[in-house]
């Protein structure tokens, strides 16, 4: 009689075991299944694309060239939403705190690669709470003065500079931007010192500029093209490995007496971590193929821009690349996070 109480107690036993096996298994393919069917049809709702810059610069124009045919291709409204501040911080914090799912997308700059070595308690680590999906632009900069600038060349720039430490100013859309980092990186291999004056953005930096207030800058194309077109400003190089096919005339800094100088500004798409590789992937997909359309093939033209880093791990590699860079120049000039 024991023992047959004692089998009967063990199958109980089993039997409970078995049922909570197929309890588990039941739960865990019914979230499998949410997961693969939310991804599935993603997106469901309007897409917030952060760009955490103000309006009218060039991280924010490339952001809403990009959203309409974003929309169409997505079916469903991809919104452009600026939070500037902070060096960024503030509108990239925001996407990398956001829930993983898809709906909330950053259009990140240069910048992600530089504050973690200018600023302290950044609120996210980048490589590890960001996904790269695709760059979406990469620009030069051009070395400005203004028309009548007795600066003609890089020679004289470095001439000048050398006979009269930090007397030369140059305007930077703010402290550790990268049209900042580019210019220091510019003093440092040039053996030069000029004194940094930071703006709030470009517009602010081009007043000064074509006001006399400050001796020059490195601007992107894209904002300079427009006063190199009215005759106010010059360019006495630019900062690409090669000179630029819309503006041959202008030569590269490499040539110019700074050997292998090469400084640009970029931008690119980021999720935060933890996005099923679905939706990165569908998001990859749709903006390359966005990117090749001629509207925004003529934008490359019009601003001697190129798409850059065209897949997440490429993109990621060149982010890594580019933080590697920075950090090494701020520890050269001494620039500790603040």
């Amino acid at each position: 009689m024991l023992s047959i109480i004692r089998f009967i107690k063990k199958l109980r036993i089993v039997l409970g075991l078995s049922l909570l096996c197929l309890c588990s298994q039941s739960s865990a393919q019914s979230t499998s299944l949410t997961t693969s069917t939310t991804t599935n049809n993603y997106p469901e709702r309007p897409v917030k694309l952060i760009v955490p810059y103000a309006a009218g610069g060039a991280t924010d124009v490339m952001a809403r060239l990009i959203t309409p045919k974003l929309s169409q291709s997505l079916g469903q409204t991809v919104v452009v939403e600026n939070r500037p501040g902070a060096a960024t911080v503030i509108g990239t914090a925001l996407v990398a705190s956001a829930p993983a799912d898809g709906y909330t997308i950053l259009q990140g700059s240069a910048a992600l690669a530089i504050t973690p070595s200018t600023m302290s308690k950044i609120p996210y680590d980048v490589q590890r709470d960001l996904i790269p999906v695709i760059q979406t632009s990469s620009q030069a900069y051009a070395i400005l003065v203004r028309a009548d600038s007795p600066i003609k060349s890089v020679k004289d720039l470095i001439d000048y500079a050398r006979k009269h430490p930090k007397k030369l100013s140059f305007g930077t859309p703010g402290f550790g931007s990268s049209g900042h980092m580019s210019t220091e990186l510019f003093c440092l291999e040039a053996g030069i010192q000029m004194t940094s004056i930071a703006y709030k953005g470009d517009n602010p930096v081009m007043t000064d500029l074509l006001g006399g207030h400050i001796d020059l800058s490195f601007v992107t194309m894209s904002a300079a093209m427009p006063h190199l077109k009215s005759g106010q400003a010059r360019a006495i190089a630019v900062t690409s490995a090669e000179r630029l096919s819309r503006m041959p005339e202008i030569p590269t800094v490499a040539e110019s007496g700074v050997p292998n100088f090469e400084a640009s500004s970029w931008n690119g798409i980021l999720v935060a971590t933890g996005t099923p590789p679905a939706i990165v992937k569908r998001l990859e997909k749709e903006i390359a193929q966005i990117l090749k359309t001629p509207e925004l093939q003529q934008w490359y033209v019009d601003n001697s821009a190129t798409t850059g880093a065209q897949s997440s791990e490429k993109f990621g590699d060149m982010i890594r690349q580019s933080m590697q860079k920075w950090a090494l120049l701020a520890k050269a000039i001494g620039i500790k996070p603040d």
